[in-house]
């Protein structure tokens, strides 16, 4: 556990808040807390869902997994219901969904962008499975949503405004990370282009 790490969960209605997950994403759910203060409260969710991916694009595209409908009460209401329960400033700084055959890891790049784009980014997983899983031959392992390419002229630019928090939400439609059993180390999943690109990428949180 990271020093100043703080432990205590002691946030007003965090269970009900995690039972309707468990519910809404068919998923056992653990909550922790990744701040290192009492005055807010940055939540890490893991999720472990007893489906394969290909089994949970088939709930999500029936509209039966993860609550999505319009008027329903959708992860962004059940975080900002939550937000209204206590004082301190709450937000989620990472989604982890463990399925049978991959892992998928989403980091927040701004304020209530997991929840605010959770929907748009498990419609795209939708969208580029097939160029994924390597035209269905291979499943990724893990995928890390979003990454950012390291370009070495420009490298301390980039970091900078990651940490600067400049990014907005087409940030997790560029690029992700893939950990696949074919490949010795991580690649480089070009949304734009539908293509695995091989080079250096840094991680948020990683």
């Amino acid at each position: 556990m990271p020093e100043g790490y703080n432990s205590d969960l002691n946030i007003q209605g965090l269970e009900s808040f995690r039972k309707t997950l468990e519910k809404n994403f068919f998923s056992e759910v653990n909550i922790t807390n990744y701040s290192f203060s009492t005055g807010s409260a940055q939540l890490a969710l893991e999720l472990n869902c007893n489906l394969s991916l290909i089994e949970m694009l088939f709930h999500f595209n029936k509209d039966n997994w993860g609550n999505f409908k319009q008027g329903k009460l959708n992860f962004i209401k059940l975080l900002r219901q939550l937000q209204n329960e206590n004082e301190i400033p709450l937000d989620i700084e990472e989604f982890t969904l463990f399925l049978k055959d991959t892992t998928v890891v989403i980091n927040k790049i701004y304020s209530e962008s997991i929840p605010g784009q959770l929907h748009d980014i498990f419609s795209k997983i939708g969208e580029h499975y097939v160029h994924l899983s390597k035209g269905l031959t291979e499943t990724p392992y893990e995928i890390y949503i979003p990454v950012f390419e390291e370009c070495s002229h420009a490298n301390d630019i980039l970091i900078r405004n990651i940490e600067a928090g400049n990014q907005t939400k087409q940030d997790y439609y560029n690029y992700w990370g893939l950990y696949c059993d074919s490949e010795e180390d991580a690649v480089i999943y070009d949304l734009k282009n539908s293509r695995i690109e091989q080079g250096d990428l840094f991680m948020l949180n990683h």
